[in-house]
């Protein structure tokens, strides 16, 4: 990782609250980008995948953007997950990411057809920075093979680098995979490698990787940059490993959302839209004693 980055550390993956019109709830969502900001994150990452960033249409995240923007958030403390198929919608959603002053742009590659190989991943990426009218905006690329089908190997990451330079600054690896991580790091020292799995977030910035970017700062911020800063002792660290293994085993970000619901007596961030289902409410009193809540 470049040492005079400032792109390190925890960045909260935001859930996003929801209104009785299956709408953002714009208010809500700046409160909460707000609380895990003063707890420790050094960013945050609206409508990624713990922000059911695919859920929801180009235009409906690019009026929350602005909106945020608009109530005087600091936009330069976001980097908004780019879910979209289309290079038009990811296009746009870059654009106005840029436009906003954002830090960078979280963008996965396109899912639903599988591409053409690593040189249909590159084209994809250099389209998008193009119908966009190529803005000056750093880009962290999203390794979640799991819902896009498409494995970030060290070759499409270099091949991806060649035609886009430094524009690339950064990776989010969502596998949790300890090893593949490492190679990342080892791969490509230049650039920011960011895990999603508190598990391992410790020992990957022992071996110079960026932080992490997830769903766990949601609900414990602090223990999330705790882990990160590193020095915790052992039980902290199984702690974590319950927690994350707890939620991901009850749906994830149902179970956040849930959990952040009753946190805030706020039911905009109890349901999320469909095709996924609320957690019950007696999994969620289950949770809530599970991990003391």
């Amino acid at each position: 990782m470049n040492k005079y980055t400032d792109l390190k550390g925890v960045i909260g993956a935001a859930l996003t609250p929801i209104d009785s019109h299956q709408g953002i709830d714009v208010l809500a969502l700046k409160h909460h980008c707000e609380y895990m900001l003063s707890k420790g994150c050094e960013f945050v990452s609206v409508f990624g995948t713990t922000g059911e960033g695919a859920s929801f249409s180009a235009q409906q995240k690019t009026a929350a953007l602005i909106a945020l923007s608009d109530l005087g958030m600091d936009m330069s403390r976001h980097i908004p997950g780019i879910i979209a198929s289309s290079i038009a919608d990811a296009a746009s959603l870059y654009k106005t990411t840029a436009e906003l002053g954002c830090r960078a742009a979280l963008i996965i590659p396109p899912f639903y057809y599988l591409p053409s190989g690593n040189e249909g991943v590159v084209n994809f990426y250099e389209s998008v920075v193009v119908a966009a009218g190529s803005p000056d905006l750093d880009i962290v690329l999203y390794n979640f093979p799991f819902f896009s089908g498409v494995p970030f190997t060290p070759s499409l990451i270099k091949d991806v680098v060649a035609r886009l330079g430094s524009r690339i600054v950064g990776i989010k690896d969502s596998t949790g995979n300890l090893a593949d991580g490492m190679e990342l790091i080892a791969s490509f020292p230049e650039l920011s490698i960011f895990t999603g799995d508190d598990r391992i977030l410790s020992r990957m910035v022992s071996a110079g990787g960026a932080g992490m970017i997830g769903g766990l700062p949601n609900l414990f911020p602090e223990d999330s940059v705790a882990l990160y800063k590193g020095g915790v002792d052992e039980a902290f660290e199984l702690r974590a490993a319950k927690r994350i293994e707890a939620i991901d085993g009850n749906g994830g970000l149902i179970s956040l959302k849930a959990l952040l619901s009753d946190k805030y007596n706020q039911p905009s961030f109890y349901k999320p839209l469909p095709p996924l289902l609320p957690l019950s409410d007696d999994i969620t009193t289950a949770l809530r004693i599970e991990l003391e809540l």
